[in-house]
This record gives structure tokens, C-alpha cells and sequence, in this order.
């Protein structure tokens, strides 16, 4: 009877450890940003992806951020930064286990900017 209970839990665990799928962490969004004015879309291009896994340098301190991913794609709303807007990612990893996208930052490193939206105030009545 023990050995029967024993393969029962056994199977059951190979079982859990087969279907069970991995946790997807939960990044955050990419930002928008603006190229420099000296500087094609390609050449921005270029630079950030360069940039963005060495933005904190090489050191041998553990407990900087950690680069995990990138991503770069011109943005073509028509408005007033058409032809000069990019949505992107840098994503960190801080030693708290924080997800953060420093794009902005990058991009304004390369002499760009980030386009910064402001959320009207909810529940006020304008008279």
C-alpha cells in the first residue's frame, strides 16, 4: 500500500511539473520618444539599440540593474512629431526585482526627448 501511494504522488508531481507553465513577468510599456533633430529615424535607431544594454556600463558591482530586453519601432501617428516619433523599450531589472523601462532616458542620452501625456483630473466639474 505505501509503494502504491508512493508512485500515485510521484506521477501526480511529474504531472504538475509537465502542464504547470512558467510565470510571465509583467513588463512595462513601451514610451514614446522623440529623435534629434541632427539624427535620421535609422541613425537614432541604431544608437539606441547600441546604448540601451550598456546604458549602466560594464562594473563588476551585483547590484546594478540588469538588462533584459529592447525594442525600437518608428511610430507614424500624423501629428506634430510625425517622422521624428519611436515607441520603445530598454527594460531593467533592479536588484528589487522591479521591471523598468528607462527608454527616455536613452533617448535622451542621444539627444532626443520623451513625449511626456499628462491625465486630465477625473471628477472635477468645469464651469
Amino acid at each position: 500500500m505505501y509503494s502504491r501511494t508512493t508512485a500515485i504522488g510521484i506521477i501526480a508531481c511529474i504531472a504538475l511539473g509537465v502542464t504547470a507553465k512558467p510565470i510571465q513577468p509583467s513588463y512595462p510599456p513601451p514610451v514614446e520618444v522623440i529623435r534629434p533633430e541632427n539624427k535620421t529615424m535609422e541613425q537614432f535607431k541604431q544608437e539606441f539599440l547600441e546604448l540601451c544594454p550598456h546604458f549602466y556600463g560594464e562594473s563588476e558591482v551585483t547590484d546594478r540593474p540588469i538588462f533584459v530586453f529592447e525594442h525600437f519601432q518608428e511610430s507614424f501617428d500624423d501629428d506634430a512629431f510625425a517622422g521624428r516619433k519611436a515607441d520603445v523599450s530598454c527594460i531593467y531589472q533592479y536588484p528589487n526585482a522591479e521591471y523598468q523601462n528607462i527608454g527616455v532616458d536613452v533617448a535622451m542620452a542621444l539627444g532626443g526627448d520623451g513625449i511626456i501625456t499628462i491625465d486630465p483630473i477625473e471628477g472635477g466639474d468645469p464651469q
